[in-house]
């Protein structure tokens, strides 16, 4: 992975229009991934927007197992600790 993203997962969740659903991954989680579910309201400016909130339900990028359902995500306003992904191979949910 490359040391820093262009966007924090504030920005990433901007750019999605403002909706929940995208599927992110941390530079030291190994194979896990996360889809956010949830962002708080945004109430300040780029690029923190506030810092609000952030949950994700967190798998196994392999295999698909939820490892933990709408998990808090630390630290949302850094670049160099998340990294947009696409949806695994395995992501067959309709939304």
């Amino acid at each position: 992975m490359p040391d820093f993203s262009d966007k924090n997962v504030f920005e990433m969740y901007v750019a999605n229009g403002m909706r929940p659903g995208f599927w992110l991954r941390r530079t030291t989680w190994g194979n896990t991934c996360a889809r956010v579910v949830d962002v708080g309201e945004i109430k300040g400016p780029a690029p923190y927007f506030g810092n609000p909130k952030v949950y994700a339900d967190i798998y196994d990028l392999r295999t698909g197992q939820l490892k933990e359902a709408r998990s808090r995500i630390p630290a949302a306003g850094t670049y160099k600790t998340w990294r947009l992904i696409d949806a695994p191979s395995w992501w067959t949910a309709a939304d």
